[in-house]
């Protein structure tokens, strides 16, 4: 239980949610450097031959420019996307500061960009990258903090932006000297110019004392993977060692042939891109293959769908990083797994026999089946490439259920607090902001956001209609409640869609989608039955301060034809809390144009008494405390008395919402109620079962 609690906490510090964040957030540069990559790239000479000489190589140079700028260039991607991230998750105002200052950091570490033989931001200098950048990071928020103890550092009255930089000005200077000053020493203390590539240096000095047999494989797939795992690029990290391991391996193999001897080597560099790294690191053909097969959830099937495509041809960052299997421990048994699995089945199937050892060297980029022919001479080699696909999908199938599983239950976890939050923010009067960077399920509230969005374009959001009947037992109305079933946390909260809605910049477009949904299904209603009744419409307060709203209103409502239906408007208090003019002349105006104006949570607000001298109503709603606690509480009973009682006299109407009792309604019959509303008549149900029940 310990490690288990120790590893969700770590998951939720701010390095590890920012090398995750920032791994994503790269994901638009992998798939187009992947694609400039498989099309420069793509294994098959005529091919080739045109792409060299069309347009006199002008779109090779395009494409060679697009990689060198997105997959080539990982390292600066990867240094601005993680210090972003870190940056908005520390001090959201000073994000940008996060980001240069791990840029400059890494440069100054690195000894400059021009006196660099290497290109300092490439795939290989990731693990450096990101070391630097993690590190930077932590010491410039750490820097920050201090700093602002130092009145002397705020100029009164300057613009905002002058006193940010001269804040951040002294944890600059000294967290860009620190680095610098560490790179100088680190290449004078070893001689060597390349030094700071320290993933490449680490990696050659741990395993200096392998030989390219069976245990340096099983080792260098192993150790390469762990990186990879950790969202740094294993196979360029290691790279100086599959080279001094497994690249003499073919060469080895060509000349005993030459020499008329069998071959000997069964590891090389070919060996592993072909039968063991099939689709590239964490055989990924194999996890797509999975994901096609397996995955339930949309995204996920998509992935395999855009991701697939490059995967055939060994370029496997997007599967990866899109999943994710980076940092996802679910995934760090299958991605381990498999290809040492291969190595071994591979080793095995040469070892006997089988297969014919590799005597061809092949272009990392020539498809499975393919590759395996081309590189042994032999069908055998196909064959075993297409075993090792059916084994390593068959490992990663429970893993990636097991996985969506996880999610839906985490993702459905963070709806759950969201609304609870919202619930204490109502009680409290503090409703958090969800969208912000501050908030703890931020982006769990985002993702939401924006599946919002997507489900309004679609119209895929529904309303129900839960009736309201008369104390003589006649129908006298329904209220329209916005339903939203959603593919992974099923049903959400109406109050939670609101506040997203809110404050993503959506109410406007979801108030139209209610307003015509509701109009839509009253038509319905009104070709079946004739029958008067009244529709209620939640009115969110926000809509009220949109310019025009009520002339907009009463625009989409022209359009339609009721009948005998009649259109009722619920507000909250909040609305009647604002005494402005523009309120009052818009609710006026919708009521001069024949829409009936009700009143929510009547009773138990602040001031409910008042603004019915302020405001003309046709409906008050109970508050649904007062009604839950009228069997037990006598203060209950005398108050809903009393509403009932000035009803009456200033003639409007009266519903009490959450009926759900016989005793309840009969307390309610004998105060003189007579419209109710909740379970004891019925839940909110779909139009068309509303229309078959009641009409």
């Amino acid at each position: 239980m310990k490690i288990r609690n120790y590893y969700r906490n770590l998951g939720k510090s701010t390095a590890i949610l920012s090398v995750k964040q920032g791994l994503t957030l790269v994901i638009p540069f992998l798939i187009l450097g992947s694609f400039a990559l498989l099309f420069k790239s793509f294994p098959y000479p005529p091919y080739q031959e045109f792409i060299t000489a069309f347009l006199g190589g002008r779109i090779l140079n395009i494409l060679d420019a697009v990689y060198t700028i997105t997959l080539g260039s990982l390292a600066l991607l990867l240094t601005v996307t993680i210090s972003l991230s870190f940056g908005r998750m520390s001090e959201s105002n000073e994000a940008f500061y996060y980001a240069v200052t791990a840029l400059v950091s890494y440069m100054a570490f690195c000894g400059g960009i021009m006196e660099n033989e290497e290109y300092i931001f490439g795939p290989e200098w990731v693990f450096t990258a990101m070391c630097i950048t993690m590190l930077s990071c932590a010491l410039f928020r750490l820097s920050v903090r201090a700093a602002r103890k130092f009145e002397a550092m705020h100029t009164v009255g300057a613009e905002y932006l002058f006193n940010l930089s001269i804040l951040n000005l002294l944890p600059i200077v000294i967290i860009t000297l620190l680095f610098a000053g560490a790179g100088v020493l680190l290449r004078e203390w070893t001689g060597a110019s390349n030094i700071t590539n320290f993933g490449s240096f680490l990696s050659m000095k741990a395993f200096r004392h392998l030989s390219g047999n069976l245990s340096g494989a099983l080792l260098y797939v192993f150790f390469s993977h762990v990186l990879w795992f950790f969202g740094i690029h294993g196979t360029n990290t290691l790279d100086a060692v599959a080279k001094r391991l497994f690249e003499p391996g073919v060469s080895v193999n060509q000349t005993l042939i030459a020499a008329g001897k069998m071959p000997t080597e069964i590891y090389s560099k070919s060996f592993m891109d072909i039968f063991v790294f099939i689709g590239g690191c964490g055989a990924a053909l194999c996890l797509i293959t999975a994901l096609l097969i397996a995955a339930k959830k949309s995204h996920n099937r998509k992935l395999g769908k855009v991701a697939g495509i490059s995967v055939l041809f060994n370029i496997s960052e997007i599967a990866i990083f899109g999943f994710p299997v980076i940092f996802n421990p679910v995934m760090f048994v299958p991605f381990i797994l498999t290809p040492l699995v291969f190595v071994l089945t591979s080793t095995f199937a040469m070892t006997m026999g089988l297969v014919p050892y590799v005597t061809r060297s092949v272009e990392w980029t020539v498809p499975v089946i393919f590759s395996g022919y081309e590189a042994t001479g032999s069908v055998a080699g196909s064959v075993l490439q297409i075993v090792n696909l059916l084994i390593g999908t068959l490992i990663y199938i429970p893993f990636i259920r097991y996985s969506e599983e996880k999610q839906t239950r985490n993702f459905k976890e963070e709806v759950r607090q969201m609304t609870e939050d919202m619930d204490q923010g109502d009680e409290s009067g503090r409703r958090p902001i969800l969208l912000s960077d501050d908030y703890i399920h931020s982006y769990a509230a985002k993702t939401l956001a924006y599946d919002l969005k997507n489900e309004l374009e679609r119209g895929c959001l529904t309303l129900h209609y839960q009736v309201q009947m008369s104390a003589d037992g006649g129908i006298y109305g329904a209220e329209a409640l916005l339903r939203w079933n959603h593919p992974v946390a099923g049903y959400i909260a109406p109050p939670l869609i609101i506040q997203l809605a809110s404050e993503s910049g959506q109410l406007q477009a979801l108030g139209n989608f209610i307003l015509e949904k509701a109009c839509t299904d009253i038509q319905k209603m009104n070709r079946v039955s004739d029958q008067s009744l009244r529709v209620s419409v939640n009115i969110s307060p926000s809509q009220l301060e949109q310019k025009d709203w009520s002339r907009h209103v009463l625009d989409i409502l022209s359009h339609y034809d009721f009948g005998k239906k009649q259109m009722v408007f619920e507000f909250t208090e909040r609305v009647f809390l604002d005494h402005s003019e523009k309120v009052t002349g818009e609710l006026e105006n919708i009521r001069r144009n024949g829409i009936e104006i009700s009143m929510d949570d009547f009773g138990m607000g602040h001031g409910s008494m008042v603004y019915l001298q302020d405001y003309f109503f046709e409906e008050v709603k109970l508050d649904g405390r007062l009604v839950r606690q009228l069997v037990d509480n006598e203060r209950s009973r005398n108050i809903v008395s009393g509403i009932v009682d000035m009803a009456q006299t200033l003639k409007f109407h009266v519903v009490a919402e959450f009926v759900e009792t016989e005793e309840q309604r009969d307390l309610l019959k004998e105060m003189g109620c007579k419209v109710f509303q909740g379970y004891y008549y019925g839940r909110p149900v779909p139009p068309e079962e509303f229309i078959k029940t009641y009409l």
